[in-house]
């Protein structure tokens, strides 16, 4: 997981298997997530997963994306991102977006 609440991606998140971006709409605080992303041989930007989340319901869209790796996952061996190229991004966002919109911001 990459996190940056700087303009300039400082915490380098779009190329975090996971990525969050800090961001202040109209001085509310949103996350953008990005998943997919990968700065080694093979290097990707992450895909933007969707609206962002606000401060209270960050955590739980995170961790509702790693139960969701878990699950997917087929060795103990598999990493994230194996996972997700593998399966895509689609049972991701489900999971992130999974019980409606409360939480969710326009990012």
């Amino acid at each position: 997981i990459k996190i940056s609440g700087c303009i300039n991606a400082c915490g380098h998140h779009h190329v975090g298997h996971i990525g969050i971006l800090g961001l202040d709409r109209a001085g509310v605080e949103n996350y953008q997530i990005t998943l997919g992303g990968d700065a080694i041989e093979t290097a990707t930007i992450g895909e933007r997963a969707g609206p962002g989340f606000d401060a209270s319901t960050i955590v739980s869209a995170i961790e509702r994306a790693v139960f969701t790796y878990l699950d997917l996952r087929l060795s103990n061996r598999e990493t994230f991102l194996e996972t997700f190229r593998r399966v895509g991004a689609s049972p991701f966002k489900a999971a992130l977006y999974a019980g409606g919109n409360e939480g969710k911001t326009a990012a």
